[in-house]
């Protein structure tokens, strides 16, 4: 009969079969000369010339053991060439296994190191972007042991072998993780040149970058290097900002329109509104807001322009210098003035207390600009 094995234990299970049929010829060889002795001596005392109980006659049953006899040795060289080429491909999988096992501890502690980059507290941007740089160039320094296990791939699927009990990694699952690898290290080298980018043309420092860095990665749950909405509005609120996305906080404009302050944010950072926020777009709205934030004496300053010589202003006057969305969002959020030149007339929330007007005249995002 024919036979496809995959292994060498299928083909030693064959070749045991074999031999314990080999064990049995002797005897059956014996009942083929019983035979052939009982024709003798129906041939010596019968006449007739068949067998009424058997279509069989001995010459034909000489046939087909003359016929086995010779296949036997046939199979024991077809089970013996199985057994070499099974211990070939076993070779194989070996070779293969040994190559890929090593290869997947490789990148696991290449990605180790990638986090380690920009784990350090000491190493600065510059000093980041070296060792990545030098990182880079040692995970590209590996690709002809990347491209010996594609060939050795390649030889595994020439000879048919479906499975490797020595290796629990396949070549899709190494292409996918040096995929990774080099595209993580690649990303995260430039994702720190953005970030030198920026501190270099917002001004910004060392520290505040580290401190966005960390917010970031901290709710980057799958380290993509992007953050969903939630994420972000999540990220912002650590970070001391009032996203505040409640009912009682959203806006309407002189369309009739409502607008929460987090969907103002959402449409600076993703204008596209894709649902995710790149690092690069965070740190720009953060540099942003850190620039375009008024001190305390410029809002003094633009609060005297308006008021006049009264200590307090009236929403007719904010409505008179203030784009209606920003001066409606004023208006709802300052508390009234009752101070003793307050304007009898005036409904109490007409007019504007100038302690509070310091926080609101300008909307602000920031828990920082609200406290001056």
């Amino acid at each position: 009969d024919m036979f496809v094995c995959h292994s060498i234990e299928e083909v030693n299970s064959l070749v045991t079969a074999h031999e314990e049929f080999k064990a049995c010829l002797p005897e059956f060889h014996q009942i083929f000369l019983d035979i052939q002795q009982m024709q003798q001596e129906i041939d010596v005392i019968a006449s007739f010339g068949s067998n009424p109980y058997t279509n069989l006659e001995v010459d034909t049953l000489g046939t087909k053991w003359n016929e086995l006899l010779q296949l036997i040795p046939q199979r024991d060289q077809l089970l013996q060439d199985a057994l070499v080429k099974e211990k070939k491909k076993d070779e194989l999988r070996k070779t293969f296994a040994n190559h890929a096992n090593w290869f997947a501890n490789w990148t696991s502690e290449e990605q180790q190191k990638i986090s380690e980059s920009t784990m350090g507290p000491d190493l600065s941007l510059n000093e980041q972007l070296a060792y990545l740089g030098e990182l880079l160039e040692e995970v590209e320094g590996y690709k002809p042991q990347y491209e010996e296990l594609e060939n050795l791939n390649k030889l595994i699927q020439n000879e048919v072998i479906f499975n490797n009990p020595y290796c629990k990694h396949t070549m899709e699952s190494l292409n996918v993780s040096w995929e990774e690898l080099h595209n993580s290290v690649a990303r995260q080298k430039n994702a720190v040149e953005n970030q030198i980018l920026v501190r270099d043309s917002k001004g910004i420092n060392e520290e505040q970058v580290k401190e966005m860095k960390s917010a970031f990665d901290h709710f980057d749950k799958n380290d993509d290097g992007r953050l969903d909405h939630f994420e972000f509005r999540a990220c912002l609120v650590s970070l001391g900002y009032n996203v505040d996305t409640e009912e009682h906080l959203v806006n309407h404009n002189s369309e009739g329109e409502r607008h929460s302050d987090f969907e103002r944010v959402l449409h600076l950072v993703d204008p596209d509104m894709t649902g995710q926020v790149t690092f690069q777009a965070f740190m720009d709205f953060m540099t942003q807001e850190a620039s375009d934030m008024d001190t305390a004496e410029q809002i003094i300053a633009s609060f005297r322009v308006l008021a006049g010589d009264k200590r307090y202003i009236t929403p007719e006057e904010i409505r008179r210098e203030l784009p209606s969305h920003q001066a409606e969002y004023c208006i709802a959020r300052m508390v009234p003035y009752d101070g003793h030149d307050a304007i009898p007339d005036l409904c109490p929330k007409s007019v504007i207390n100038v302690r509070l007007v310091f926080c609101v005249c300008v909307p602000r995002y920031s828990s920082d600009a609200r406290s001056s």
